[in-house]
């Protein structure tokens, strides 16, 4: 199965100041040959890169699949958005369309937050919820 490292993950993992034995807690998941980008997820990361960085990045994601996003996951996502907010759950726009990929491609969605968690509550979405390992 197919692995969707998260943006949650990405950041600690390419932020210099995040302590070392957290980078080699993330290390083996997106090391791991079924990890997978999705095109949401560079987005949030790249978004706030400098140029250096971006370019360090780009290259880095170059080296992984991505799961792509057809044009009717956007109207997929927005029933899944529905559907969280009849649960009373609020859920950010960029989750619920990676979610929605990681349904589409039967991919696992590897986080550190809860917020794909509670997508799975209510749906199909498989989730690898992560726990930050304290210092």
């Amino acid at each position: 199965m197919p692995t969707l490292i998260d943006t949650s993950l990405w950041v600690d993992f390419t932020r210099t100041r995040s302590p070392r034995a957290l980078k080699r807690f993330i290390a083996p998941f997106i090391l791991d040959p079924e990890a997978h980008l999705a095109e949401p997820i560079t987005f949030e990361i790249l978004r706030h890169a400098t140029p250096a960085e971006a370019k360090q990045l780009t290259q880095q994601f170059q080296t992984l699949p991505t799961l792509l996003t057809p044009p009717s996951l956007w109207s997929w996502a927005t029933q899944l958005g529905q559907a969280c907010r009849q649960k009373n759950l609020t859920i950010n726009s960029l989750d619920l369309l990676i979610a929605t990929i990681a349904l589409h491609h039967g991919a696992e969605v590897v986080p550190f937050d809860d917020d794909f968690q509670k997508i799975a509550g209510i749906s199909d979405l498989q989730v690898k919820l992560l726990k930050r390992p304290t210092a």
